[in-house]
């Protein structure tokens, strides 16, 4: 059986949860449970790393599935809270995960598959983002002051009462989007027109 390249990054030479670093006994909880609740990543780089529901081994005993992605849906990662702050996920699938009130500040998400994760109270001031996919993501209450949402597909995505002061949100896809109570300013880019507070309700 083929180990996750995480997994493989954290068996070499020889790992002990004893001697390693706290951010490698943490990457291990998450592999082995997908859960690592409060914990501190911050700085981590799981650039294309598969921390998404797809291609992954169902954490029930049922058997795999025959389908063309080759195995079930596992159970979301949980990282609620967690700090990773300028964690580096570019290209990195990381659909349906939950990181509610995670810090995200001036993380890299840039091409990252982001659809149906649950980031909703995430701090992403800064964030790069860059076409990454929030499609049907839940961003309510999120802080994505300054961030970087160009090209981001937001088709179906939950914004509502987001901070996007001083976004750019240039060529994103708005399609079927919840915007209510959104937080602009004249900085913020949306379309090439910035927008007021009183311009989405």
């Amino acid at each position: 059986m083929k180990l996750p390249s995480l997994m493989i990054f954290l068996l070499l030479g020889g790992f002990s949860l004893t001697s390693c670093s706290k951010t490698s006994q943490n990457l291990y909880r998450l592999e082995l449970e997908r859960e690592c609740i409060e914990c501190n990543l911050e700085g981590v780089n799981l650039s294309r790393e598969n921390l998404g529901l797809k291609y992954r081994i169902p954490s029930s005993s049922s058997p795999l599935s025959v389908t063309p992605f080759g195995l079930d849906k596992a159970t979301p990662v949980n990282l609620t809270k967690a700090n990773l702050a300028n964690a580096n996920f570019f290209q990195a699938d990381l659909s349906g995960i939950i990181l509610q009130e995670a810090n995200l500040i001036n993380a890299n998400l840039s091409e990252s598959d982001l659809e149906e994760a649950q980031l909703n109270l995430a701090n992403l001031q800064g964030a790069n983002l860059e076409n990454a996919n929030l499609q049907e993501a839940n961003l309510e209450n999120a802080n994505l002051q300054g961030a970087d949402l160009r090209g981001v597909n937001l088709q179906g995505a939950n914004l509502e009462n987001a901070n996007l002061q001083g976004a750019d949100l240039r060529g994103v896809n708005l399609e079927g989007t919840r915007l209510k109570g959104i937080s602009t300013d004249q900085k913020t880019l949306w379309q090439e027109i910035p927008l007021s507070n009183n311009d989405v309700r």
